[in-house]
């Protein structure tokens, strides 16, 4: 991709026309799907989207962060990953479950922040501020996410707290949504 082109994409995320910002964001997320040359010559704006005011563009920094995961050849993320994992309570519920969802992407670049992601999400699992009325979708996130760390890493102790997570559950309708989306 040309400088000209990301520069572009990236003045498009900022825009308030919803079809021009959603565009550029899915050309970036496609984009990011394998390693960028260009992480650090936007790092720092992605970086400042996980605070902005906007749910928007949190949103867009979270995904985007996750997806450059793997080109961090510098390690930021390091340095980065506390905030990061913050976003699983955010105050908007999309926001906090795009960080649930996508969190996994982080843990597999590095053990380091494998055991961090893995400690947020089960905390969240039990804490998440929107588990009061929205308990199911966080749940089945969680376990995604844990479950694609399992599907890429091959840790059975993630596997185990998986099934503990499930076995626990005392609400039989969303036990049984677990249960589904464990085989999926």
């Amino acid at each position: 991709m040309t400088p000209l082109k990301l520069d572009s994409l990236f003045v498009c995320l900022e825009s308030k026309d919803n079809t021009a910002r959603y565009n550029a964001f899915q050309t970036l997320l496609n984009e990011t799907e394998k390693k960028v040359s260009w992480i650090y010559n936007k790092w720092d704006i992605l970086v400042k989207k996980l605070t902005d005011e906007n749910s928007f563009q949190r949103s867009i920094g979270v995904m985007l962060l996750a997806s450059l995961a793997k080109s961090d050849t510098e390690k930021r993320f390091s340095m980065l990953i506390e905030d990061y994992l913050l976003r699983m309570y955010d105050e908007k519920f999309i926001t906090a479950r795009q960080c649930i969802q996508t969190a996994w992407k982080v843990a597999v670049e590095d053990k380091a922040w494998c055991g961090k992601v893995i400690a947020a999400l089960e905390q969240t699992y039990y804490e998440n501020v929107h588990n009061k009325t929205h308990a199911n979708l966080i749940k089945l996130d969680v376990l995604a996410s844990l479950n694609e760390i399992f599907r890429q890493t091959g840790d059975k102790k993630i596997h185990v707290q998986i099934l503990s997570f499930i076995e626990e559950e005392n609400d039989v309708k969303i036990k049984k949504q677990l249960q589904k989306a464990l085989l999926q």
